[in-house]
């Protein structure tokens, strides 16, 4: 999922517009979920979502696919949708990912505590025995990333709108957004590759671009995304070192990439109404599929899921989130909070699980959902508080 930070314009603990790439470890042990509780915590509605069609050639225009598998056999995908009850989950393991609980930072065994001056938390990206932690500490709508070693404090970066780490955690990179006094965005900015053992940085200065989102670090390559004057919004890839930035021209509108850095999701159409998201083969520049159904949020290396959000976001919070067949690019299961569940934001714990930041009557709570079953439970304590009341208890990373 994209993590970029508009703070100006977002209430305090509110995660990226468009959830992210989150970077997950392998290597973290899976949660057990709990059993699904039986007094109806999970209920299924009497509809499956539309298949999506394997386009025949790149798609450039607003059409949308027709509904039939790869092949034509027009068969239906068989998703099934579920309604999510923060108050009728069990309780299960805390969360294996990165996590804010009040002023504590978690990193799936270790954490540490922030000081009340340091602000709302909008991101957390793990850096092996450590975290950088993406801040708000006044009320100018700007963030300071700060680095946290073993629960010491280091080094602070003003003016970063986002960052994310590699899958070893072993390096990581974020850009700096300088902006005008009203808050404006100018047009450069400066992206950062960051050695996490030594601490060590290199930067690239982009000129003409604004708005990057880094979507994904592998060793010292770093894939990111940026707008020109145009708002349009590109691909590209950065070795730390090198004096410029190479587009990636075959995903012309990202979405996501994945941390080894082999697959692509792209916006190949929009309309008044929503988008169309293809699978790309970075390697190849060959599209596998395409949905109209939902957004690409996150490709996750090893998953046979990608991350899916609602194909058009407006509002507080997503409507929905679903598991994505990586394959076929049908959805395998989608939950939703009807009225009564606001949709945060999510992430892919493991290759088998989903978090979701979500809030209900006035409290916030992580679950945890897995696709293979659609069963939920509780990452975290059902807690009092909201983003839209500026006390929301919890904030995810990754």
């Amino acid at each position: 999922m994209k993590r970029n930070i508009k703070l100006a314009g977002l209430v305090a603990g509110v995660s990226v517009g468009a959830v992210v790439a989150g970077i997950v470890v392998a290597a973290q042990q899976t949660p057990t979920l709990a059993s699904a509780s039986g007094d109806g915590s999970l209920k299924p509605i009497d509809s499956v979502s539309k298949p999506v069609a394997k386009p025949s050639t790149p798609s450039t225009t607003t059409s949308r696919p027709s509904s039939a598998k790869p092949g034509g056999s027009g068969t239906p995908s068989g998703a099934v949708k579920l309604t999510i009850d923060l108050g009728k989950l069990k309780q299960g393991a805390a969360p294996a990912t990165s996590y804010v609980d009040g002023r504590t930072v978690h990193l799936g065994g270790g954490k540490f505590t922030l000081p009340a001056s340091d602000g709302p938390v909008w991101d957390v990206a793990r850096t092996g025995n450590g975290a950088l932690v993406l801040h708000r500490p006044k009320d100018d709508g700007k963030a300071v990333l700060t680095a946290w070693t073993n629960g010491t404090r280091g080094e602070s970066v003003n003016d970063v709108t986002t960052v994310a780490s590699s899958a070893d955690q072993k390096s990581s990179a974020y850009g700096v957004q300088p902006t005008t006094a009203d808050g404006t965005e100018l047009a450069k900015f400066t992206l950062a590759w960051r050695d996490n053992p030594s601490g060590e940085t290199y930067s690239l200065q982009v000129n003409g671009q604004h708005e990057p989102i880094v979507l994904a670090v592998q060793g010292s390559e770093v894939y990111f995304s940026a707008s020109n004057k145009s708002e349009k919004e590109s691909l590209y890839k950065w070795t730390a070192g090198d004096d410029a930035a190479k587009p990636v021209n075959a995903v012309p509108d990202p979405s996501a990439v994945s941390p080894d850095l082999k697959l692509a999701a792209s916006i190949v159409s929009t309309t008044d109404d929503g988008s169309c998201t293809a699978l790309i083969d970075l390697a190849t520049g060959r599209k596998s599929w395409a949905t109209c159904e939902y957004a690409v949020d996150e490709l996750l290396t090893g998953s046979s899921y990608a991350l899916g959000g609602p194909a058009y976001r407006d509002g507080y919070g997503d409507g929905l989130f679903a598991a994505i067949d990586v394959r076929t690019g049908h959805a395998v299961r989608e939950w939703s909070g009807a009225s009564s569940v606001a949709i945060i934001s999510t992430v892919m714990e493991d290759a088998n699980h989903i978090l979701v930041l979500a809030e209900q009557g006035g409290k916030t709570a992580i679950a945890r959902c897995a696709p293979a079953t659609g069963a939920c439970e509780l990452a975290t304590p059902l807690k009092k508080g909201t983003g839209d009341e500026d006390n929301r208890p919890y904030q995810l990373g990754h």
